[in-house]
């Protein structure tokens, strides 16, 4: 591809705002209209730039030629739109791929059968923390991994357009939209788990959902969490192998006790109305997307086939999970 890569984004609210801020910086990439059902925050957004404004996506499709559509809309929108455009256009798309594994699966044959390219843009894949946590698993530099353990840690989504964070029906709740980042990292480098519990909080609008993983003799715990009180966005890890430790704590990175230098924090609010870090991982996830496209070649590094595992591990972890709150 000898020119840019036209880009139309869907949703600019809350995801859809931090790919937005990105484009900029995104080499090969132009982002040449944007479409989201509320004018008014599309408009605010977009400011004085030259970037088109429309209120339907029919309407984005009928006046631009655009190569990529990069989807950041609601999770319960994510299949229908990717369904309905994955023939014509590269599309990038929100995590999670869809709310259920049958549906996944749906969406992995489809981009498979069609000659575009698709993606499900996990960024804690390419944020470097866990880039440098997968390394060090995958070389066994440090020896076998014995422990992993890793939390995700926020305060109620109470950000989200018309609330529909806070319905399980249409977010697919803690599991499937905030757990989902550590389910995807662990299956995406460990794989499937030999045996799954999971334990379930859900009161007064705290929702906590504990998933333990055996594979081997490797004991991997993920924890995600929404508490009805404004606690600061974490994303925290600590891996133990038989010769060293990984952790990540309060946005520092420690290999062996000693500080990574280059890892930026991913523990900082951004000005986007919602807790997201300030990691790179956001830009970088879009660049790797565009780079395929103009190379002509397929997305390797997250696979449809890898992202559908993710949904189904979620619904499986759901499906385990013991309610321990009482009415």
């Amino acid at each position: 591809m000898d020119k840019k890569v036209k880009v139309g984004l869907v949703g600019v609210g809350g995801m859809g705002g931090c790919h937005f801020q990105n484009y900029e910086n995104v080499k090969d990439a132009e982002l040449v209209a944007v479409c989201d059902v509320r004018d008014d925050v599309a408009r605010k957004k977009v400011g004085d730039k030259n970037i088109r404004i429309y209120s339907s996506l029919e309407k984005m499709l009928k006046n631009e030629k655009l190569d990529m559509i990069d989807i950041c809309t609601p999770s319960y929108l994510h299949k229908d739109m990717t369904l309905k455009l994955i023939n014509d256009y590269h599309v990038l798309c929100e995590k999670p791929m869809t709310l259920n594994a049958k549906d996944a699966k749906k969406i992995s044959d489809a981009a498979r059968a069609s000659k575009k390219n698709f993606m499900v843009a996990h960024v804690v894949r390419f944020m470097t923390p866990y880039e440098v946590l997968k390394k060090e698993i995958e070389s066994k530099e440090l020896g076998k991994l014995i422990r992993l353990d890793m939390k995700r840690i926020s305060a109620m989504p109470r950000w989200s357009w018309n609330n529909w964070m806070m319905d399980e029906k249409l977010s697919g709740g803690v599991t499937t939209d905030l757990s989902i980042h550590d389910l995807d990292f662990v299956q995406s480098v460990l794989g499937m788990p030999d045996k799954i519990d999971a334990y379930r909080y859900v009161k007064e609008e705290n929702d906590t959902i504990l998933t333990t993983m055996i594979y081997g003799e490797t004991l991997v715990t993920c924890e995600g969490t929404w508490y009805n009180y404004s606690v600061p966005f974490q994303a925290e890890f600590i891996a133990v192998f038989q010769n060293g430790c990984v952790k990540l704590d309060n946005g520092v990175l420690y290999v062996n006790g000693e500080e990574y230098k280059k890892v930026e924090p991913v523990t900082e609010e951004v000005d986007l109305g919602i807790n997201v870090g300030n990691d790179d991982g956001y830009f970088k996830e879009i660049q790797y997307f565009v780079d395929c496209i103009v190379s002509g070649k397929q997305p390797g590094r997250v696979t449809p086939e890898s992202s559908a595992r993710s949904v189904l591990l979620a619904d499986m972890v759901k499906k385990k999970a013991k309610l321990v709150s009482k009415k």
